[in-house]
């Protein structure tokens, strides 16, 4: 298949950047490709008439070792206001571009083979040719490759060793080895990524792959950094919560517990949910001037379905203060109904809540029962915020004294005016001598 106006998918920057990487590479004596996701997204996106685009440019170069690297030190020289990362260990780099105007990262990968030492590990790799390189990627759909041209743009047609463009076509992802998941746990959360992100459907003998995978037990509570990163893309998805049913439903979920089990209808409910606190966080982060981490807090809503003392336990890079919020939250969510009792004062909630931090809040509130979370959002965005009528310099002028009394008056004061028994400083003074 040829790909025509390939260069029609990209900003006018990045055509230049993609231009000037063929020329590197020619003069270097390497190949250079465009692989995988920017590949398939302009087949996908052929018929858009503006299409996006990309965040996220995968380049290869085979020729030599170290080649992805080679290049991308030469490119940086010539663009001096990327920011230049590179993984000697992998034979990769990394150009990012990030600044009013632009916002895109360039992957640039020595063609490899890799050699896992056990399932989940990190890969030995080792430099080889562009057509073993495609062998060892995950699905097929994510295995077409343009060779770039420093004068043409791209030359040739879409290379597709594995009937991707078949699989694109039938609207299927089908994984391009048998072994693949058991090799590594990752595959299995871009397999549904992907078929939730793109509408596709998992290939039958994929489909089956994966349940036996899951079934075998092999990546059960795997923890480590690499699954933390895969639930935080999934999690930054606009359809997240489509993803984790369909995780659930694979087992693969089994990778953070065996006993975590998500809500029926998690598609629904935990797409309201996500949508929630992120209204939520955009709001409290205006109010309170602090920036909490959507990501961060959608991994502990996740983690709140399991017990807090298997959460709390689980190598997934939670923080102290995370896993004393899973503690929290289970604690905060037994008590709950009780709050939501006729007649009790806007006070006595507020002192109930405010001994709890904000973030424990939000996730109590996007899961707890629509009365409860009405309570929860007034505290939130009206109670907590309100201040006493006097300052503390006020009490003084009246004759109070300082230390731990001014400070329980300062409460005192507080309460009268959420529940608005007063509303100014003249009534509050009035409310002190009333209440000596």
């Amino acid at each position: 298949m040829y790909l025509p106006n390939f260069e029609r998918f990209f900003s006018p920057l990045q055509r230049q950047v993609l231009l000037t990487t063929a020329k590197i590479a020619h003069d270097l004596n390497l190949r250079a490709f465009a692989v995988g996701g920017i590949v398939r997204d302009a087949i996908v996106r052929q018929n858009q008439k503006t299409p996006t685009f990309p965040k996220d440019l995968d380049l290869v170069f085979d020729g030599s070792e170290q080649a992805g690297i080679k290049v991308a030190i030469a490119l940086h020289e010539l663009f001096p206001a990327s920011k230049l990362q590179i993984h000697e260990k992998f034979q990769t780099a990394a150009l990012i571009w990030q600044d009013d105007t632009q916002d895109f990262e360039m992957d640039m990968a020595t063609a490899r083979r890799e050699i896992y030492a056990y399932a989940g590990a990190n890969p030995q790799v080792m430099a080889t040719t562009l057509e073993e390189d495609l062998w060892r990627r995950d699905f097929t759909v994510n295995a077409l490759a343009i060779e770039l041209d420093p004068q043409l743009g791209i030359k040739g047609e879409v290379i597709d060793r594995f009937n991707g463009l078949a699989d694109l076509a039938n609207k299927q992802v089908r994984a391009i080895r048998v072994g693949s998941f058991e090799e590594d746990p990752r595959r299995l959360f871009r397999a549904v990524r992907f078929a939730v992100r793109l509408d596709l459907a998992i290939a039958p003998e994929t489909y089956r792959e994966i349940i036996k995978t899951t079934s075998s037990g092999l990546h059960d509570a795997i923890g480590g950094a690499r699954l933390r990163s895969e639930l935080l893309y999934t999690l930054g998805e606009p359809r997240a919560g489509e993803m984790f049913e369909l995780l659930q439903k694979l087992g693969a979920l089994r990778c953070i517990h065996p006993e975590l089990k998500l809500p029926a209808d998690l598609a629904n409910s935990f797409k309201h949910q996500w949508r929630r606190s992120q209204y939520w966080l955009k709001l409290l982060n205006r109010l309170e001037l602090k920036s909490y981490a959507p990501m961060q807090l959608g991994l502990e809503l996740l983690l709140s379905y399991l017990p807090h003392q298997i959460a709390t336990q689980l190598d997934l890079g939670l923080t102290p203060e995370q896993k004393t919020r899973q503690q929290k939250l289970a604690d905060l969510t037994t008590y709950l109904p009780d709050l939501t009792k006729v007649g009790l004062k806007k006070s006595d909630i507020t002192q109930s809540l405010q001994k709890f931090d904000t973030q424990s809040l939000i996730l109590a509130g996007v899961k707890s029962e629509p009365a409860q979370r009405q309570i929860i959002w007034h505290y939130l965005s009206q109670w907590q915020l309100v201040k006493s009528p006097l300052t503390g310099a006020d009490l003084q002028q009246l004759g109070y004294a300082t230390g731990k009394q001014m400070g329980e008056i300062l409460q005192r004061l507080k309460f009268a005016m959420i529940d608005r028994e007063i509303h100014t400083k003249e009534e509050a003074i009035s409310y002190l001598h009333i209440q000596e």
